[in-house]
């Protein structure tokens, strides 16, 4: 038994293109009008293949100015004195013409647009996003963006956590990322983000950004191996290093500390997992801890940096985990 569609078919979809194309006309006939309306009435595949293809048409916004000249003189052809049969040929190659117009210039617009949205991770969750331009964003634990592509442009805006962005130059279309207020313009690179409340850092792997506030021109120029912090009271610190590939090791499923303190260890991985993570006193919060830790083995985790300082594990329940004094000597 043949299952029954659930799409409209390519030619319901030429029927709309051809439609789209003669209504936007704007010298419709009153009798080409009626016919429209018959074959919308024939089925519902004809009514949704006329919504989606209007939709695309709407999206193309001002596009259609690009070659209003050419659109122009057709139209103007159309409209000379001809035999029926010489006009009616006309219209359609006119209406070929749009539909030309509309299936070139739009595939790529829909293409583009279907990257469009909010995509988000759960705590512990990470995701990769592929996007019709070739470019790649990695989400990182606890983290949300908003896509926003257009023929023009590609915008991004990082409502919170972080993500690694893998991008493919395009001149003519600028890839940009929204975090607090302030925006990073690709120039051809790949860069991390981290927005942690009111603070964000962008680091640079490879290639070079531009990072400036949305209402001012004034810009910092980052090159790969260069991290920029900064925040919305106006505080900034721009640093260099060798090793800042390490960033995105989160990437591998692996964070990586170089002599940070323990409570701010205890932070980054808590962002990973549902538990609260302390320090038994302000003493042991400043002990330094240096290693590569996995992200989804807190356990492993732990017991490594239990190992390593004068503390031990004491779980309090209620998801509360607190690092303690031990009486070891280390």
């Amino acid at each position: 038994m043949a299952s029954l569609p659930t799409k409209p078919t390519t030619d319901q979809y030429e029927q709309a293109s051809y439609w789209v194309s003669l209504l936007h006309d704007g010298d419709c006939s009153p009798k080409k009008h009626h016919d429209f309306l018959a074959w919308l009435d024939e089925n519902t595949f004809n009514q949704k293949a006329y919504q989606e293809v209007e939709a695309y048409w709407q999206q193309l916004d001002g596009l259609e100015t690009i070659v209003k000249p050419q659109l122009d003189a057709a139209r103007s052809a159309v409209r000379q004195p001809q035999s029926g049969r010489r006009r009616s040929f006309l219209r359609q190659s006119l209406a070929l013409a749009a539909l030309v117009f509309l299936m070139v210039i739009a595939a790529p617009m829909v293409q583009l647009c279907l990257d469009n949205g909010s995509y988000r991770t759960a705590k512990g969750e990470q995701k990769q996003i592929l996007l019709s331009d070739g470019s790649r964003i990695d989400l990182n634990t606890e983290t949300e963006i908003h896509v926003n592509y257009t023929l023009f442009n590609r915008k991004i805006k990082l409502e919170k956590g972080e993500a690694l962005f893998t991008v493919k130059h395009i001149a003519e279309m600028p890839f940009e990322v929204a975090a607090s207020d302030s925006i990073i313009r690709d120039i051809g690179t790949q860069f991390n983000v981290y927005k942690q409340a009111d603070n964000v850092s962008v680091t640079v792997l490879e290639g070079e950004v531009s990072v400036g506030k949305s209402l001012n021109t004034t810009t910092h120029t980052l090159t790969a191996g260069m991290q920029f912090t900064f925040n919305q009271d106006g505080q900034s610190q721009l640093a260099s290093k060798d090793d800042f590939k390490e960033i995105a090791s989160w990437r591998e499923g692996r964070i990586v500390f170089k002599g940070q303190r323990l409570d701010v260890v205890l932070e980054q991985l808590s962002r990973y997992h549902a538990v609260k993570l302390s320090t038994g006193n302000s003493s042991l919060a400043s002990l330094k801890v240096s290693g590569s830790f996995p992200t989804d083995d807190l356990n492993l985790a732990l017991n490594t940096i239990a190992a390593s300082l004068p503390v031990k594990i004491a779980n309090k329940g209620l998801g509360n985990i607190v690092l303690e004094t031990s009486s070891k000597k280390k």
